[in-house]
């Protein structure tokens, strides 16, 4: 997301991050899935921050492929995918779908390599909305989808623009890498560009938090 000509990924507006790189970089990761729960809305209506994870290829220079949990215009967070494709630097995302402090999310990512495409979906276990999408891969991305994140992204100016809980987790997390569920994946903690006293938390491989300081804080 938010992208400059001729970058990549990881992104100078991430904060920090969690990483799982594939055994061999043309190794495809064909499934990632996690569970979240809607975190508070920020005090601040300033703001955009942003909860996701996602795949990318070895170089960060491909697909960047995110099931979003993100606040918009003010009113508190919506779930959403969305897709920054590098190799065109091209952007698509599917409708935004309000959620609730409080909601759990299952979301899931999944290739297809029949079709050479990804299909996302996320759910709302309370109240049962679901958004789904996809993506195929553009002809000129060769390198597999091989890398995957989970990033707090979208620099605050102020602190109080994150939820006041100081806190987000993923639980349930799964991988699947050429069709083969991952077992004890190894996810590694990332600073890109941390702000709030931001940092990924590891707990084991298939929780994984972020977490930030008090909103009064810079």
């Amino acid at each position: 997301m938010g992208a400059t000509a001729m970058a990549a990924d990881p992104s100078g507006g991430w904060l920090s991050y969690a990483v799982y790189e594939a055994p061999d970089p043309t190794d495809i990761i064909t499934k990632l899935s996690a569970t979240m729960v809607v975190p508070k809305k920020p005090y601040s209506p300033n703001g955009s921050p942003a909860f996701w994870f996602g795949t990318q290829t070895q170089h960060g220079d491909g697909a960047l492929i995110q099931p979003i949990m993100a606040k918009w215009l003010g009113d508190g967070f919506y779930m959403f995918q969305e897709i920054f494709d590098w190799t065109d630097e091209n952007d698509k995302q599917s409708k935004a779908i309000k959620v609730q402090p409080g909601d759990v999310i299952a979301a899931e990512v999944s290739y297809v390599k029949m079709l050479n495409l990804y299909t996302m979906n996320m759910t709302n276990q309370n109240n049962g909305d679901v958004s789904n999408f996809h993506y195929k891969i553009l002809p000129k991305q060769k390198a597999t989808e091989s890398v995957g994140y989970f990033v707090l992204e979208h620099q605050p100016d102020e602190c109080n623009q994150l939820p006041p809980n100081g806190k987000v987790t993923w639980t349930n997390i799964q991988v699947e890498v050429n069709n083969k569920l991952v077992p004890n994946a190894t996810w590694t903690a990332k600073q890109e560009q941390p702000a709030c006293h931001s940092k990924a938390v590891v707990t084991d491989s298939s929780t994984i938090s972020i977490t930030w300081g008090s909103v009064a804080e810079k």
